[in-house]
């Protein structure tokens, strides 16, 4: 049982990070001018890359801790088709921890927005305006990083249960 612990937090752990990094190149893809003039990677682009990776990688450990739990119940509870229920439930984690990385992006894009009437993120990427992408960082961390205990609670609440029989 050990080895299927091992093979599956592997994958959980690959997959993530390959969705994470797909998930980033989708979100930053609109940046036309990722380099300076110098051909060096602009600062403004690298710190707003720096806080889409660490903020997922925040709900990535999330979301491990939630297929370990799985893990364990699962071995617990001991079904007949123990790998599928891995995949099913491991997925449906991994669905709900991306789905929650995306809503909180579009609401500090949202907030960003309201805050500041007139802010275009290209021109500002254009513009190498590395202020603005480190309140936007900050909020997104903050975001993520502050409601990191309701994610865990929602993740738990996919975890399959183990059935005492409660005796007297």
């Amino acid at each position: 049982m050990n080895s299927i612990k091992l093979i599956t937090i592997s994958s959980t752990v690959t997959l993530s990070f390959i969705l994470l990094l797909f998930g980033i190149h989708l979100l930053t893809k609109g940046f036309k001018s990722k380099l300076n003039n110098k051909g060096r990677l602009k600062i403004s682009f690298a710190i707003w890359y720096a806080a889409l990776f660490l903020s997922g990688s925040s709900i990535i450990s999330d979301i491990v801790n939630a297929v370990l739990e799985v893990i364990d119940n699962l071995i617990n509870i001991n079904p007949t088709n123990l790998n599928v229920q891995l995949i099913k439930s491991g997925s449906l984690i991994i669905g709900v921890g991306f789905v929650w990385y995306f809503v909180w992006y579009f609401v500090v894009k949202f907030s960003v927005k309201v805050a500041q009437f007139k802010s275009d993120e290209h021109q500002e990427m254009e513009d190498d305006n590395f202020s603005y992408f480190i309140v936007k960082s900050a909020m997104l961390i903050g975001l993520i990083f502050s409601l990191s205990a309701i994610l865990t609670l929602i993740l738990r609440t996919l975890i399959p249960n183990i059935d005492m029989p409660f005796y007297h």
